[in-house]
């Protein structure tokens, strides 16, 4: 009987000694995790993607004021900018960050008149994204190699000053990816 009851004390303190090393084992296991978690959201959030709140209403209404933008800034690197897409760029100063909707592409020559966006002499079909017209005229530009023409989706209150509507490459940091807030107007570009 003797022996009985030392086995099941042997037992007994085997269960509490693995119980106390799958504890163990669980906490090691959850700050894994999460230390995985903390190195990949620093990770996304450094090297591919950045967060823009808009402040004005320039790209509405496709992007309002107020809206969060997440930029993919690896997009340029893999894929050239097209025609309608929204990117973030800085000024020519390198000090803000603005958005705009790319409208003319390298090598391109375009022209507003009438508050229209013309490329290459034909009228450029923005129905689906811009709203009013141009308050100035451009005259006829040509688009050097390694640069694109931005605009604003609201057109009324752009600038006119075709230096500045003109974005080397360079100064664009990145491709609108998603819409993260408000909640109700979550979605993807």
């Amino acid at each position: 009987m003797e022996t009985t009851g030392k086995a099941a004390e042997t037992g007994l303190r085997r269960v509490a000694r693995n119980q106390a090393e799958y504890a163990r084992l669980r906490l090691y296991t959850w700050l894994w995790a999460f230390g995985v978690a903390g190195v990949t959201l620093t990770l996304l959030f450094t090297a591919w993607l950045f967060g823009v709140q808009v402040r004005d209403s320039g790209m509405a209404p496709a992007i309002e004021p107020g809206d969060v933008i997440l930029f993919d800034r690896l997009a340029k690197y893999f894929q050239s900018p097209a025609r309608g897409d929204i990117v973030a760029f800085s000024d020519a100063a390198g000090e803000g960050t603005y958005a705009g909707r790319i409208v003319g592409m390298p090598g391109e020559t375009v022209a507003v008149s009438g508050g229209r966006v013309y490329i290459g002499g034909s009228l450029l079909d923005e129905r689906a994204y811009a709203m009013g017209a141009l308050a100035a005229d451009c005259p006829e530009t040509h688009i050097p190699e390694g640069s694109f023409f931005i605009l604003p989706d609201d057109r009324s209150d752009a600038l006119t000053d075709v230096a500045k509507l003109i974005v080397d490459a360079s100064r664009i940091k990145g491709s609108a990816l998603v819409r993260v807030s408000p909640l109700s107007r979550i979605g993807i570009f």
